[in-house]
């Protein structure tokens, strides 16, 4: 996908310009403190999964960012033939660059560049599950409870605006590539906390995010 080509490719160039870029200006390091919105908007529409992420980001340099995310996950996946849960938890550490010149009217607000390594860890079973078979009858059986483990990057872009005394809204936009999955050979995860859903080695997400400014003085 060429958006995803563009999202990975836009981290380096920035942090390239940003070696030999001066920092001449006095800043005042902050932490930020966040928590995601997408996951309870996509158990909207998605009922069977619900996802809750914090993040952590610490401006250490004027536009550097150490970051962290964590979180956890739920599905519940019920139908006729089948039914299949999980739990689990995620995490995510990187880096962000501040893209955007800094207004004397907005000096808080930001655009941002992401690298992210993604990590998740979940136990899944399928306690019940029918196979139909017309001629010899539907055959019942089950999965186990199992452990995957999965290992991710992340590239990506978005944008953090004060909207009032230090409280932010921000929205990133992320390119994610699956470098490892490990699971047993008797079932496929139908959902990797952090990283979307199975079957793909790519996926495009959109995250929303609500957090607090905490100055460091």
């Amino acid at each position: 996908m060429n958006i995803l080509r563009f999202l990975f490719l836009i981290p380096f160039l920035v942090i390239c310009n940003s070696l030999t870029a001066e920092n001449d200006t006095v800043f005042t390091p902050s932490a930020r403190l966040g928590a995601d919105l997408s996951g309870f908007a996509r158990n909207l529409i998605e009922p069977e999964t619900l996802t809750g992420e914090i993040s952590l980001d610490i401006e250490w340099r004027k536009s550097h960012f150490v970051a962290i995310e964590a979180g956890l996950m739920q599905v519940d996946v019920q139908q006729e033939t089948h039914r299949y849960q999980a739990d689990g938890y995620f995490f995510r550490l990187g880096a962000d660059f501040n893209i955007l010149e800094r207004s004397p009217d907005n000096p808080n607000d930001v655009l941002l560049v992401s690298l992210r390594y993604g990590y998740g860890k979940s136990d899944h079973e399928a306690p019940f599950i029918v196979i139909p078979d017309p001629y010899w009858g539907d055959h019942e059986t089950s999965v186990s409870p199992e452990s995957f483990q999965a290992h991710w990057l992340e590239a990506g872009i978005g944008l953090k605006t004060e909207i009032w005394n230090n409280i932010f809204l921000g929205w990133s936009l992320r390119g994610k590539l699956l470098l490892t999955s490990t699971s047993a050979p008797e079932m496929e995860p139908y959902y990797i906390g952090g990283y979307g859903k199975s079957g793909s080695n790519t996926r495009l997400s959109l995250l929303y995010s609500v957090l607090y400014r905490i100055p460091m003085r």
